[in-house]
């Protein structure tokens, strides 16, 4: 048993003041022999608007909680608006993402990923330092064999959610 404070983060089962920029473990897969992992946000992970392409994750289910504010999420075609309270789950196989549909939004979301492989954690942490990589910047900061294993297990398959089109799109 163990208290992560609201300052702290805990990738690979170590507390640590987080340096992360865009989010901070709350529940490591290193406490849970890789069954369970929970990602919470730091003041910074939604000041600017975006969010991940559209991906899979073959071996693990995720989850959304929307704390507060609202984002978009999209679900292989679908893309919606979750706000306060709602609760988004994505099975293992299903395309998928999420953004900020706002700079400085001051919305929270929990992100929860059942089962998760180390290797995913790795990426969740160097994420949470640098933000969204392209190619050249997952081959400078994983080794080749975690690569191959953060490849192996999810895909990206599509881009980002389009943000403008997809608001209006949603109003009208």
């Amino acid at each position: 048993a163990f208290l992560v404070s609201a300052k702290e983060s805990r990738f690979f089962g170590k507390d640590t003041t987080p340096d992360a920029n865009f989010g901070r473990c709350i529940i490591s897969s290193a406490d849970t022999e890789n069954q369970l992992y929970i990602a919470g946000e730091t003041k910074n992970s939604n000041k600017e608007k975006g969010g991940p392409p559209l991906h899979i994750h073959y071996q693990d289910d995720e989850v959304f909680y929307v704390i507060s504010g609202e984002f978009l999420f999209q679900l292989e075609d679908k893309i919606f608006m979750g706000k306060t309270g709602d609760t988004v789950f994505v099975p293992r196989g299903l395309a998928h993402t999420y953004a900020n549909p706002v700079d400085n939004n001051p919305g929270e979301l929990l992100i929860i990923h059942q089962p998760i492989s180390p290797s995913l954690e790795k990426f969740y942490e160097v994420f949470c330092k640098l933000g969204y990589m392209n190619e050249k910047m997952l081959q400078e900061n994983f080794e080749p064999e975690v690569l191959k294993d953060i490849t192996k297990n999810n895909a990206f398959v599509g881009p980002p959610i389009d943000i403008e089109a997809a608001l209006k799109k949603l109003k009208g």
